[in-house]
């Protein structure tokens, strides 16, 4: 060691080598981690499809300003993902009333040979293939690591997105395509060529939670009524409540019905209820109230007793709100069957449910622990000057 700092005659390497190494102590303590994804620069020509509404796809420049234009809208995109511009134009389209649910990708045009592969993949994205390969549509699923569990193999869309004059910014010349993969055992003669679009439609996902025979995720297409969730479901336990079921809708909506412990058979006095993309079914326990544990920085954490799935909000409010020191960005949720689950709080929407037997923990906020960096502060300059001392003599 003694011999390190002998080498080190030049004052200025010593004191760079020094700053370098507090700096690196002080990001650690204070540096936050950040996904490398790409962020929308002006000049970027941007294309917007909207699955099943072809007349409402197009591609668009990135003004100088920063901004596109879109069916009459004006938006500010300049540094911002492809994920948060694809919220943008969906919440533009729903308001405008312009589609109905639309189902959104936008992506970079881009020079190079990259193709665009989104919706029920596991790593959507865009991939680079080489001009002499041959990828066909299930080549360019897989780059992206194969289709997930809630994929409709029925409909995958593959959107050709054609070269167009330069002159005319806002033309666009697209062609769709779209293919059953459901019964397909070998490779398709459909190649997918540069800047192209593979899209996975998704299927609608249900939750059914209680007392049935079979609780779990449901994936149908479009939405489906009572009974036949109940069938798939496996119909009820022994210790169902047949009359409180509770149908909790995608934006929190809690409705209480009764049906029939043959639900099966149809008949005028069947609950008329769809269940859509998002919803929940819970059967309760005809024989007991359960309790759900919140626990951390709320003001009177424990159990506490509900007929039902209840949303966060509610069961914060049950717990006497959050504490002063609570962490306002992130929870945990501890389900009853051993997983864990890590949330994030969002204004104006509470879509999250817990249920009979969980756990909703709140954490203490993070906080700048300014002795320690004021010490190490101290500490570095301390020892630096002591080290000039020393060379200087």
């Amino acid at each position: 060691m003694i011999q390190f700092f002998q080498s080190l005659r030049d004052t200025k390497t010593l004191l760079c080598f020094l700053q370098t190494f507090y700096f690196f102590i002080l990001l650690l303590l204070t540096a936050s981690s950040h996904a490398d994804v790409y962020h929308i620069r002006n000049g970027d020509t941007l294309l917007i499809a909207v699955i099943g509404q072809p007349e409402f796809t197009h591609s668009v420049k990135v003004r100088d300003d920063g901004r596109i234009s879109y069916f009459g809208g004006d938006f500010d995109v300049s540094e911002k993902t492809t994920e948060q511009v694809n919220t943008i134009i969906k919440d533009f389209l729903k308001t405008e009333k312009l589609v109905n649910n639309p189902v959104i990708m936008v992506s970079v045009i881009s020079e190079e040979n990259k193709i665009y592969v989104g919706g029920a993949v596991n790593t959507p994205g865009r991939y680079s293939i080489s001009p002499e390969s041959d990828v066909d549509l299930f080549r360019a699923i897989s780059l992206a690591g194969g289709m997930t569990e809630n994929a409709d193999r029925q409909q995958v869309h593959l959107i050709r997105h054609k070269s167009v004059a330069k002159s005319d910014n806002n033309a666009v010349n697209l062609i769709f395509e779209s293919y059953d993969l459901s019964k397909v055992t070998e490779n398709l003669e459909i190649r997918v060529n540069s800047n192209d679009l593979v899209y996975v439609h998704l299927l609608s996902e249900i939750e059914v939670q209680g007392e049935v025979k079979i609780p779990g995720k449901l994936f149908i297409k479009g939405k489906s009524n009572v009974p036949d969730i109940l069938t798939r479901a496996g119909g009820f336990t022994k210790e169902a409540n047949v009359n409180a079921l509770v149908h909790v809708t995608r934006d929190g909506t809690l409705t209480e019905f009764t049906v029939s412990e043959e639900f099966w058979n149809k008949t005028d006095s069947s609950p008329d209820i769809s269940l859509n993309d998002g919803d929940v079914l819970f059967v309760p326990n005809r024989f007991k109230i359960e309790p759900i544990y919140v626990t951390g920085y709320v003001r009177t954490p424990g159990a506490q007793s509900i007929e039902g799935p209840v949303s966060v909000q509610k069961a914060i409010a049950i717990a006497g709100g959050l504490d002063d020191a609570a962490d306002r960005k992130t929870f945990h949720i501890h389900r009853k069957d051993g997983k864990t689950e890590v949330h994030k709080f969002q204004v104006g929407s509470d879509t999250i449910l817990i249920y009979p037997g969980d756990i909703l923990e709140i954490h203490k906020k993070y906080q700048v622990n300014w002795v320690l960096i004021s010490t190490l502060t101290a500490t570095a300059i301390g020892f630096t000057s002591f080290l000039i001392n020393v060379l200087g003599e």
